[in-house]
């Protein structure tokens, strides 16, 4: 995906990764500076796998539709459609 900074330099993350990341206002986000550009992710605070009753159980709050790539791809596909055929 493409974003644009706004007039006063801010970067708004589009609805549809904010959804598939679990992502709210107020939520904090880790930029950090690579060799080829800037990475953003969710700042964790909390360990994404906990063991409960010797079972390692995924805590994270990333929902589990974030995870089938495929739908992501499908989706991200139709909406470029619709914006490219003006619908």
């Amino acid at each position: 995906m493409i974003v644009t900074l706004d007039k006063m330099n801010r970067l708004v993350v589009p609805k549809l990764l904010r959804d598939r990341m679990g992502l709210k206002s107020g939520d904090e986000m880790e930029l950090t500076l690579e060799a080829d550009g800037i990475r953003l992710r969710p700042a964790v605070t909390q360990a994404s796998l906990t063991e409960v009753d010797g079972i390692l159980i995924c805590a994270s709050e990333v929902p589990p539709s974030a995870w089938d790539l495929v739908a992501f791809m499908n989706q991200q596909r139709e909406e470029r459609s619709i914006q490219l055929g003006g619908l």
